[in-house]
């Protein structure tokens, strides 16, 4: 048999993605930051309001059935959401990557929350805690059905407080599929994005159904370049879901 080829050496989460690893009370995390301002476009759309003055939620409130959506102001928002190893839910998926967003002096912040083992559970939950203390709504794509009870879950086996538990929680996919039921055959983010924002997210994408394993692979070798493209999908859902 001919010799394996040499392998590259891995390259750790810090040379990969930008970003930097922060306190938290219950050990480090590695957080990556991204800011759009007015003169980021996703597609057709700003994921800024034409004016947090001004812009109206009252029939996404009704739509929602939450009256709490049409009173607070686009600064108690949080758009969230998750990239698990796993698609079944229970005690044996978590989250290994999370991102959440919020609109801080005229632009919207995106922080992504990693954890490069599961022993830095904790600390990525504090962290993300700590960026959601300031609000009192979530916003999802099918949140309500995963990302959220997930969460919950994982918050509760390390007995730290749930930050969103009382939070008002604004899910777009029961909204998209009553707006766009009888006009497209997908309701999918991705397929939103695409015909409703006209938006074609770069080579960089990678499926959704890929991202476990990836970082499965990332645990077994300790490469973090596959999951370049992890951050890129969870953060383009985000945005796309403030466009939307």
């Amino acid at each position: 048999l001919a010799p394996r080829p040499p392998q590259p050496a891995s390259q750790s989460i810090d040379s990969v993605v930008a970003g930097s690893f922060r306190a938290t009370p219950l050990g480090e995390v590695f957080v990556s930051e991204n800011t759009y301002g007015e003169e980021y476009v996703h597609g057709n759309r700003s994921p800024l309001p034409p004016s947090e003055q001004t812009f109206p939620l009252s029939l996404i409130s009704q739509w929602a059935n939450d009256p709490r959506i049409a009173d607070l102001p686009l600064n108690k928002f949080a758009f969230l959401d998750t990239e698990t190893s796993g698609l079944s839910g229970g005690t044996g998926t978590y989250a290994f990557l999370v991102g959440a967003a919020r609109f801080v002096d005229g632009k919207f912040v995106l922080q992504q929350f990693f954890m490069r083992d599961p022993a830095e559970e904790p600390a990525m939950l504090e962290g993300l805690a700590h960026f959601l203390a300031p609000c009192e709504a979530l916003v999802t794509f099918n949140g309500k059905s995963f990302d959220a009870p997930l969460l919950v879950t994982r918050y509760s086996l390390h007995r730290i407080p749930v930050p969103f538990k009382n939070y008002a929680h604004l899910d777009l996919l029961p909204l998209a599929r009553r707006l766009w039921r009888d006009r497209l055959p997908s309701r999918a983010l991705k397929y939103l994005e695409e015909h409703v924002l006209a938006f074609t997210r770069s080579s960089d994408e990678v499926p959704g159904y890929e991202i476990p394993w990836l970082y499965f692979d990332y645990l077994r070798t300790g490469d973090a370049r596959p999951l370049e493209g992890v951050f890129y999908h969870n953060a383009m859902d985000i945005v796309a879901m403030s466009a939307l």
